[in-house]
């Protein structure tokens, strides 16, 4: 699979993953930054996760129902690594077409207005200070080669991590072991340099399938039927990083109209658009043996669940906080 963008230039470091760990950089220096309490980080927190609250209509019982959210969604550029493998981009580099517009889109037309996302065209630059100025609630981080972060990346990761930021990251070379799968790991350790916190598979009853939009009773397959659970690594005990290896990325960039019954696929998109990409619908049941509407319906609704637990997963120690 190669970027879907003619005018995304990938040029990789020549990288033997066979012997990767003779020369992948060593983690830097442990902080004790994420072993504060999470007590002592919840107000700077607030300025992260806090900021994108339209309304906000609680009882004095903590009840939520009413919360209306807008919230940009930032695709995560990093380096050495083909980031926007999904995406279409433009001559300028913005975001213009892909997996994360259509999956907002549905998130949006789904909420009936209670969930406003709206994609921020230019992929964010994690090795710059965008991403402390910016604070979003979480950044998109897909693809599909191996990468080496920058020491730049991991401390501002860490940092953005700990005043109230999220990863979701997606691995669009599904399954365990794969390149992306491996390197995601290995770098994410970087980020949270603690021996003791490893990925966590989620289970059925978590709350991302049973306390969001919809309930889910079985993981959604992913590209070529790939089903292996969700995982996470917690901060306090509060999901910092969640990590999804089945190509959930890819079926995402299938553009379900209103109704959930028909499929976009224009003869020739056009560049500003929501679509669905032509190469995996050509070539489904061949090489993308399940992009389908009922793959993409499924993911996209998990999508909306991971969205929304993103969004409040802070939100009742927030209530407690003077």
């Amino acid at each position: 699979m190669v970027p879907h963008n003619p005018d995304f230039n990938y040029n990789p470091p020549k990288i033997d993953s066979a012997t990767l760990a003779d020369h992948a950089p060593k983690p830097l220096t442990p902080v004790q930054t994420h072993a504060d309490p999470l007590s002592l980080r919840l107000k700077e927190i607030a300025k992260t996760v806090g900021l994108y609250r339209k309304d906000d209509p609680r009882t004095t019982d903590g009840n939520v129902d009413g919360l209306v959210s807008t919230f940009p969604v930032y695709v995560a550029s990093y380096a050495n690594g083909d980031w926007a493998c999904n995406m279409r981009l433009d001559h300028d580099g913005n975001i213009v077409a892909g997996s994360v517009p259509d999956l907002v889109a549905k998130i949006n037309e789904w909420s009936h207005g209670r969930i406003k996302g709206e994609v921020v065209p230019k992929p964010l630059n994690i090795g710059g200070s965008e991403l402390m100025d910016k604070r979003p609630p979480f950044i998109f981080f897909t693809g599909h080669k191996d990468f080496v972060l920058t020491d730049q990346e991991i401390l501002n990761l860490r940092d953005y991590l700990q005043v109230g930021g999220a990863i979701w990251g997606d691995n669009a070379l599904a399954g365990e072991g794969s390149r992306f799968d491996v390197a995601f790991k290995r770098e994410m350790k970087r980020v949270v340099p603690d021996p003791d916190k490893n990925f966590q598979p989620y289970d059925l009853t978590d709350a991302i399938f049973t306390k969001s939009c919809y309930p889910i009773t079985q993981i959604p397959p992913g590209m070529n039927y790939y089903a292996e659970a969700p995982q996470h690594l917690d901060l306090d005990g509060v999901l910092a990083i969640l990590y999804t290896p089945n190509d959930y990325s890819d079926i995402m960039f299938m553009r379900v109209l209103p109704g959930d019954k028909e499929v976009y696929v224009p003869n020739d998109p056009p560049p500003n658009t929501l679509f669905t990409d032509q190469d995996f619908w050509s070539h489904r049941d061949v090489f993308y043996r399940n992009f389908d509407l009922a793959s993409a319906l499924a993911v996209h609704r998990l999508g909306m669940n991971i969205v929304a637990y993103l969004l409040v997963r802070f939100d009742d120690k927030l209530l407690l906080t003077p």
